[in-house]
């Protein structure tokens, strides 16, 4: 039996989730607590979280210390979403967080956020069989997930939670209209993005997860029905929520309370939430909304169990990671042959020399995706795209990779050409020891892959690698005689035989 706790501090509320699992039985909850610290209300209006907060919520990681220790807890992820992400001094109610506790707050983007939701969801409903839309909304963002055969195809995060809506409107009791005009530039744009990704077709499925939509469900006037096959999941219809949301909207936040039996920090953001939901289902020409009533602190949890199992899940990230590069391949108008052989030659290259570097999946996803867009800085400038590629993978959002990952991706683009990984660089000292090997392992790696498709002309069509005596010999099967991509490898080739303490011999066959 090994026990799992995840900690899902929001922009509504801080999560502590406590399980046991065993076999393959599903886990059991042994705390469920939701502490009412209302980050976001402090950094959507002022951008800051108030000194009365930082001291609640440090209140509420020593109590959540004590938890892990009375439960023998052995594994614990501490995540933080919008708000914190927002804060102009995150960094101190992290560190502080940390002292009180001993717990680190990992800070993750949007789009990690939507795929660890969609993990969980993938639990109570199957994502294979149809394409769905995946909407979580919490009180600083929503997030946007397309899934297409099993596979995050789309994954947005959009600054209009419902705090941050609550804080927007004039006052709770904002009427319909007003709210709708706030809503639609917002709704607008999701349209166009869901258009695009879907080709003008709808996705099969509308599900919704956050803590709005599930007090919706459990509203008797709602009249939401258990879903015949999904265990746990509500069916609630468009034209139910709609009822709902006119009614909502002349009511007072004491009378949302009692006649709905509501918390006053839901009762004041249910209404935004509402419009949410409501014009997203319009927008996917949705009659009915899944409620499988699962969040990211599941979506966490689930990690952690599928991490423990290897391979098959770093399989579904590879995809997703795969899917969003090639995305941003098209998006920047990329060489698309020459980054899918690089891509192709490079891990062709790991795979065959595993008992030299002695990497594995993770590092393979990696050179993956900086195989793909090692070039994407000549979005910029040709001059330096190496260190313009670093920015902008940088900066960008890569389904399946946090935000540390991504620097390490970029990293290894940073350095596929040009100068080796120096100190003195400050995107490679700014890295953790382990993550600074695998970029100088990887970066060495890519140069070859790179090199060998010098003239972005395919003329390497395969590699065979042999390791004997010290040396690492590649024979290359090619169309031509390929001399500028023999000459290119050998150029490279020291940083690869630096850093493995190995020679290099080339050769290169023509077909046939």
């Amino acid at each position: 039996m090994a026990r799992i706790a995840a900690i899902d501090m929001g922009s509504n509320a801080i999560r502590f989730y406590v399980v046991e699992t065993g076999g393959d039985s599903p886990y059991r909850v042994l705390e469920n607590i939701r502490e009412p610290i209302r980050l976001g209300g402090d950094v959507f209006l002022k951008g800051t979280i108030r000194e009365e907060n930082i001291r609640r919520a440090e209140g509420a990681f020593r109590r959540f210390r004590q938890l892990l220790k009375t439960h023998g807890v052995q594994t614990v992820r501490a995540v933080a979403t919008c708000a914190t992400r927002e804060a102009s001094n995150s960094d101190l109610l992290l560190s502080r967080l940390e002292r009180a506790s001993g717990i680190r707050v990992e800070v993750i983007s949007g789009d990690e956020e939507a795929r660890l939701i969609a993990l969980a969801v993938g639990k109570k409903i199957p994502l294979g069989r149809k394409s769905a839309l995946l909407v979580d909304l919490g009180g600083g963002s929503v997030e946007i997930t397309f899934v297409e055969n099993g596979r995050i195809t789309l994954a947005d995060s959009h600054n209009f939670g419902a705090v941050r809506l609550l804080d927007m409107l004039s006052s709770a009791e904002e009427d319909l209209r007003s709210a709708g005009q706030l809503l639609g530039e917002y709704m607008d744009l999701v349209g166009r993005k869901l258009s695009r990704r879907g080709n003008g077709k709808k996705a099969a499925l509308f599900i919704a997860t956050g803590g709005n939509i599930e007090s919706i469900a459990s509203i008797p006037d709602v009249r939401a029905e258990p879903h015949p096959e999904y265990p746990g999941t509500a069916i609630l219809r468009a034209g139910d929520l709609r009822r709902l949301m006119e009614e909502l909207s002349g009511m007072s936040l004491k009378s949302r309370m009692e006649r709905f039996g509501l918390r006053e920090d839901r009762a004041d953001v249910i209404l935004p939430a509402c419009f949410v939901y409501h014009r997203i289902a319009e927008l996917n020409g949705s009659d009915e909304i899944l409620v499988p009533r699962v969040s990211l602190k599941d979506g966490v949890v689930q990690e952690i169990l599928e991490r423990e199992k290897g391979a098959e899940h770093l399989l579904d990230i590879r995809e997703q990671v795969g899917v969003s590069c090639r995305e941003m391949v098209a998006r920047y108008r990329l060489d698309q042959k020459h980054a899918e052989k690089v891509c192709e030659l490079a891990l062709s290259l790991f795979d065959q020399t595993e008992a030299l570097h002695g990497m594995g999946k993770q590092e393979r996803i990696y050179l993956e995706a900086a195989g793909l867009l090692h070039d994407i800085g000549y979005f910029i400038s040709m001059q330096k795209h190496h260190k313009h590629s670093h920015y902008i993978i940088s900066n960008s959002e890569i389904v399946g990779l946090t935000p540390s990952e991504r620097q390490i991706v970029a990293g290894i683009a940073r350095y596929h050409r040009k100068a080796t990984p120096d100190g003195s660089h400050p995107e490679f000292e700014g890295l953790a020891k382990r993550e600074r090997e695998i970029v100088w392992g990887l970066a060495s790696i890519l140069r070859i892959g790179d090199a060998l498709d010098k003239e972005h002309s395919g003329a390497i069509r395969s590699i065979e690698c042999r390791l004997p005596n010290g040396s690492l010999v590649i024979r290359a099967t090619g169309k031509k005689s390929c001399r500028l991509e023999a000459l290119g490898v050998m150029k490279v080739a020291s940083m690869f035989c630096d850093r493995f303490g190995v020679d290099l011999k080339l050769t290169v066959e023509p077909e046939g």
